[in-house]
């Protein structure tokens, strides 16, 4: 039962495509059907138009029902189920594709390259004394970390705690297609948490990724899934907020991943 759930929560955006579509089709059958009957003279015309009425009546109420169950996973059963589930499979890598560079991260700057290192002349701090000898004073271990580049961290998250965090996807890291958050937002007085990001899609404003807020307590479990295969990628912040009953916000943690 578990994994048909997923398999809805997965595909949730399709089915409520297909299902409006199928509504608006049968709608327009059901009110033609309808004027057919108010014209109709014969007693063949009244009754095929009576069954494509009833047929037509039938096939919305088991869309609107379809629609209703999609929605109800989503709201109700997605936050109970474990979050080893909702977990994407990680893909084979393919040998035969180049990977392309990661952009770079958001609020991290672009480090310099760091020029080889190169002796020095150092002048006698009193006259007559010899000038130290380079050689001597720098360590094989120095001059290895001077002719290096060092790659820059991701930017820290901020405001994270044991009782608001997100713990996938973890800080730092690349996402793409369906992400699936899992972490804690847990408080005494707790009212509602909320998921929104902040990037190149946004143009630099906080957007809503849930359009709602979740009004239940999540400890080390599943706080929400977003499809973002059609947004543009680079950088985002990723922010959790806390409120409590009085919609006052009490904490926020702040990720950074890069979507691609």
């Amino acid at each position: 039962m578990d994994q048909f759930f997923v398999f809805i929560l997965h595909n949730d955006v399709w089915i409520y495509i297909v299902s409006a579509l199928g509504l608006f089709w049968y709608l327009n059958e059901f009110i033609r059907a309808q004027r057919q009957l108010r014209v109709a003279i014969f007693n063949l015309e009244r009754e095929t138009n009576t069954q494509i009425r009833n047929t037509a009546l039938v096939v919305i109420f088991i869309l609107l029902g379809i629609i209703g169950g999609v929605y109800y996973v989503n709201s109700q059963v997605a936050p109970t189920l474990p979050a080893s589930l909702l977990r994407p499979a990680t893909p084979t890598p393919d040998i035969f594709r180049t990977p392309l560079s990661s952009p770079t991260p958001l609020l991290t700057r672009q480090p310099t390259p760091t020029p080889p290192l190169v002796p020095t002349i150092t002048l006698a701090s009193n006259p007559g004394e010899p000038a130290p000898n380079p050689g001597e004073e720098a360590t094989p271990e120095e001059t290895a970390t001077a002719v290096g580049t060092p790659t820059p961290p991701p930017t820290p998250s901020v405001g994270c705690t044991v009782q608001l965090n997100i713990s996938e996807p973890r800080n730092g890291s690349v996402v793409s297609g369906t992400i699936m958050f899992n972490g804690t937002a847990d408080f005494e007085e707790f009212g509602y948490y909320t998921l929104e990001a902040n990037g190149p899609q946004t143009g630099g404003q906080w957007a809503s990724l849930l359009g709602r807020n979740i009004e239940q307590t999540v400890q080390d479990g599943f706080l929400g899934s977003v499809n973002l295969s059609e947004w543009e990628t680079g950088p985002y912040l990723i922010r959790l907020s806390a409120a409590d009953q009085s919609q006052n916000t009490i904490a926020q943690c702040v990720i950074q991943v890069t979507l691609q």
